[in-house]
């Protein structure tokens, strides 16, 4: 990406995130959330006394949370059932979510945390049950309907239960794709793997996912950016991959770059994935470029892992923040680009482990028999001499 090309990319962004400030009625996006929770929490209040909260959750849910906070009216599809159902329903409405809930044979599942230490202990969870075969339908009958509203869909996992039959994300996807909807995905696994084969626009996954699922080896960014040419290569368009506090790698188009927000101090890790799922589509549902989308991504997951709550954030905040993240080129081997950003000062914060795998993908010999100390010196000097 050269200079002039670069300063043009950055204007168009931000002439794209000035746009994200003006509320549309007709912009819309519909998010498949086949998986709701409700989550009961304790706490303790300023005053030492007891407060019990009841929330709508699970990974749907929360996308839709982060959409509706960026000004954009989220559309999601899940079905309810038994006494936790009937909560959810009234807690969602009360959000004030366009929601198209379905009802079910079998209750929600309910998370129940003590969290007045600070740390969550939990008292009591149920399963997600697997729904019934005209459950099933409902629900599908349901998010095709709203991505046909919409015109952009983000389709969310199960938390791996067996709610259906997987093969259910390859059929969406395909019905989805033959009648040009935009198809954000955020899935790991099976679910994964059958949305791939109808072919997705847009994919997110943490760096955990990306590992778990044979893609990558490591988190570094050589070995993630040759897993993300194998999930294009499998019916990824572009490619998301968040690394906790270090820089998200993505792939799309003839791109490789590394995104970087401010940094700011985590209070709750959850959701920062979630919260860039959502802002990705809202960007989407914008027309905006993917680079702008790629700014509002990363600043909404930054702020939002910053605050007590899922899906939660201020709308002009994650604007004033999306237009200080850093974009820049991955740097491929043989090419003149700068060193990874971020790379070299979070060499401390990585295990042996993933130093030796970081040391292997740069060819650095006798490796093997280094320190930490010596792999982290190897290594930073291959960076600077690449």
């Amino acid at each position: 990406m050269n200079s002039r090309r670069q300063h043009d990319d950055e204007a168009s962004d931000v002439a794209d995130l000035e746009r994200v400030t003006s509320d549309d009625g007709d912009v819309a996006v519909a998010v498949f959330a086949p998986a709701l929770l409700l989550t009961i929490e304790i706490h303790r209040n300023s005053d030492d006394r007891t407060d019990v909260h009841l929330h709508a959750g699970g990974q749907g849910y929360w996308v839709s949370r982060m959409i509706q906070a960026l000004g954009v009216r989220a559309i999601p599809c899940g079905a309810v059932g038994g006494e936790p159902g009937e909560a959810l329903r009234a807690i969602i409405a009360a959000d004030g979510l366009e929601a198209r809930l379905t009802p079910m044979s079998t209750p929600n599942a309910v998370i129940i945390d003590d969290r007045r230490d600070g740390e969550p202990r939990s008292l009591a969870r149920t399963d997600i049950q697997s729904l019934g075969r005209h459950d099933v339908d409902e629900l599908y009958s349901s998010i095709v309907g709203a991505a046909m509203r919409a015109g952009v869909c983000v389709l969310t996992g199960t938390q791996l239960a067996p709610m259906f039959d997987t093969d259910t994300f390859r059929r969406l996807v395909t019905d989805l794709k033959h009648n040009d909807i935009t198809v954000v995905a955020d899935l790991c696994g099976e679910p994964l793997r059958a949305a791939l084969a109808g072919g997705v626009d847009v994919l997110k996954l943490s760096h955990e996912e990306f590992i778990a699922d044979g893609w990558a080896s490591s988190s570094g960014v050589d070995a993630i950016t040759s897993g993300i040419e194998r999930l294009r290569g499998a019916g990824a368009a572009a490619v998301v991959v968040s690394r906790s506090d270090r820089s998200t790698v993505v792939g799309f188009e003839d791109e490789l770059v590394e995104v970087k927000a401010p940094s700011l101090e985590v209070l709750d890790g959850r959701g920062g994935g979630d919260s860039m799922t959502a802002a990705l589509a809202v960007a989407a549902a914008h027309g905006m470029a993917f680079t702008a989308g790629l700014r509002l991504a990363a600043a909404a997951g930054a702020l939002n892992v910053s605050r007590h709550g899922l899906g939660t954030g201020r709308r002009d905040s994650i604007e004033e923040i999306a237009e200080h993240v850093e974009i820049r080129p991955v740097k491929r081997r043989g090419a003149s680009s700068p060193a990874p950003l971020g790379d070299r000062a979070n060499l401390l914060d990585e295990t042996k482990q993933e130093l030796y795998e970081r040391a292997r993908e740069l060819e650095i010999p006798q490796r093997s028999k280094m320190t930490r100390d010596e792999l982290i010196s190897a290594i930073d000097d291959a960076i600077i001499g690449r």
